[in-house]
């Protein structure tokens, strides 16, 4: 079995109708349904200029890492998401199928390190970022690389920012239980306040009618919980404080 360790310093989670640790709480309570209503999340950290441009999972990825940021001193971001700006892609897909030319600004923000390049422009700071896809398993792949660069610099601190939404209309049928976008941003450093281990298991439930692994790991954050395992197809998560 393999295993990583490190300090969560704080961390932030975002999603329609859920923004405070409160609504987040109702929500766990509520058997992890959103609200009736969902309220917009206030994205008024993102300069009006570069935020009109933005898709609504640019801006909770983007407002997530801000927000930690302005507070924190970071040295290297880590932003992973399984699908990306897939709409932004499938959306361009269907338009020159369709016999249109593809507009050079939504394709430019249709790659996978969109929110990466877009969180340097806003905060306008020299950076190292990495983005990362590693499909359900993409936040706890984000965790190892935070793992491995904290090995060689201890003492720095390193912003994790994992996001996603629904697939768009094309891929629905390949998408998990319905959810919304969301996002979840760590501050971490070295230490053994978290222990996350992981083996190679074939999974015996259906995955696709569980949330996105990062969903269950903000509900465990939430409650505060000591230890919880999150199953995968092909991997076990084992998370311990």
């Amino acid at each position: 079995m393999n295993e990583i360790h490190f300090d969560i310093e704080c961390w932030q989670a975002l999603s329609p109708g859920l923004v405070s640790l409160d609504e987040w709480n109702a929500w766990v309570t509520n058997e992890k349904k959103w609200p009736d209503t969902l309220a917009p999340v206030p994205v008024t950290d993102i300069p009006p200029m570069l935020r009109r441009r933005m898709s609504s999972l640019s801006k909770l990825a983007i407002q997530t890492a801000i927000s930690l940021a302005k507070h924190n001193e970071i040295d290297f971001i880590i932003f992973s998401s399984r699908h990306g700006e897939l709409h932004r892609t499938a959306k361009l897909l269907s338009e020159i199928l369709q016999g249109e030319d593809a507009s050079p600004i939504a394709f430019s923000q249709s790659v996978h390190n969109t929110a990466a390049g877009l969180f340097t422009i806003a905060v306008k700071k020299e950076i190292p970022v990495t983005s990362l896809a590693a499909g359900e398993h993409s936040l706890h792949s984000a965790l190892i690389e935070a793992s491995a660069y904290l090995a060689e610099n201890p003492q720095h601190r390193i912003l994790v920012v994992d996001f996603d939404e629904p697939l768009p209309q094309p891929y629905e049928a390949f998408d998990v239980k319905a959810h919304h976008g969301f996002a979840l941003g760590m501050v971490v450093t070295s230490g053994r306040q978290y222990q996350l281990c992981w083996q190679a298991e074939r999974g015996t439930e259906d995955v696709s009618s569980k949330l996105p692994q990062t969903l269950d790991v903000i509900a465990n954050l939430v409650r505060g919980h000591h230890s919880w395992t999150i199953a995968g197809q092909r991997t076990h998560w084992h998370w311990k404080c």
